[in-house]
């Protein structure tokens, strides 16, 4: 839980100064990118006391195929969506903002070298964010904290939010916004394709081990649930396009020949309605704790590109978001 003495239990050494708007990169010796390569982050100092946290998104490294999407993508600084300092819609643009780019490979979740295709690799996105709180907690004092990410990040931002919480403690207002990385069950993500996951990336040195009680093979599902009962204080809430085609096609992989749970057949995307009617019973069964904003589409992600034009019912994104962050349980779309 977040209760204990010292809220701010770090002590490592304190971020580089920089100008307000101006980004700067710090690469950390003791982080690491799935190749070896050192991991690292951005940083854009605001004018208000508060922190954005955003997990960059991507593939997913768990078989052979992995060579075939792109991790280390060289950073560049972000300023379009929930990034843009200039459109008074956005509710953060004063804040100070923090960039993750990913190229883990593992959603931001991983603890573990794994041998992959005849070459090793390096699993550690949960274990890098750690080293990154560890400066950052005590660089400079915030008063909230938005932890949030697009896809791969959307999940990473969901698995890491326990231990961000213990980090900054009780005394920072956190929440988090999941965008296009839903907590899904394992109706959808299936038992087969979950233990892969959970070998291959290391899961029980890093959430499995936040979370006693979370089964390996429905491990989001039971993190949201140790989230809310444990942190009643945290708020959270979710973006997902109804028919997602990205998630659908990744979590395909557990439903090979469109059979569900086989994990060695021909990945076929996760039907529309199955993935559909997770997403509804997320919101049934967590409707007066967590906010939701689905969209009924099968595009992906929302807090970049589309982010200002996204709307339904009359509210958009960023009003949505708004509203969130005042503290209001709102649900948005069908």
């Amino acid at each position: 839980d977040t209760e204990g003495d010292d809220p701010s239990p770090f002590d490592g050494e304190p971020l580089p100064d920089g100008g307000i708007g101006e980004w700067i990169w710090v690469e950390f010796p003791d982080a690491f990118c799935r190749d070896g390569s050192n991991a690292g982050i951005a940083v854009r100092y605001g004018l208000e006391n508060k922190l954005m946290f955003f997990f960059e998104g991507g593939g997913a490294c768990f078989n052979d195929a992995c060579d075939f999407t792109a991790f280390n993508i060289p950073f560049v600084a972000p300023i379009d969506g929930i990034f843009s300092r200039s459109n008074d819609a956005n509710p953060v643009r004063d804040w100070t903002m923090v960039y993750v780019p990913y190229c883990t490979g593992d959603i931001h979740a991983g603890d573990k070298d794994t041998e992959l295709g005849g070459q090793l690799r390096y699993f550690h996105g949960y274990t890098n964010i750690t080293r990154y709180l560890e400066i950052l907690v005590p660089s400079f004092p915030v008063e909230r904290v938005l932890l949030t990410g697009i896809s791969a990040g959307g999940f990473g931002a969901a698995l890491n939010s326990t231990q961000v919480a213990d980090a900054y403690g009780e005394g920072v207002e956190l929440t988090v916004v999941d965008d296009s990385g839903p907590p899904l069950s394992n109706k959808v993500i299936a038992p087969c394709l979950q233990a892969i996951f959970h070998e291959v990336w290391g899961l029980d040195n890093t959430i499995l081990a936040a979370c006693p009680e979370c089964s390996p093979d429905d491990f989001a599902t039971d993190l949201l649930a140790h989230v809310i009962d444990g942190y009643p204080a945290l708020r959270y809430a979710l973006f997902s396009n109804t028919g997602d085609q990205i998630i659908r096609t990744y979590m395909g992989a557990g439903w090979g020949n469109a059979m569900y749970d086989k994990c060695d057949g021909i990945s076929t995307p996760v039907p529309i309605k199955a993935y559909s009617d997770d997403l509804d019973a997320i919101r049934a069964k967590y409707e007066e704790a967590i906010s939701t904003f689905y969209y009924p589409s099968i595009g992906h992600t929302v807090l970049r590109v589309s982010y200002y034009v996204t709307a339904v019912g009359g509210t958009s994104v960023p009003q949505w978001l708004a509203d969130v962050l005042d503290g209001q349980i709102t649900h948005v779309g069908p």
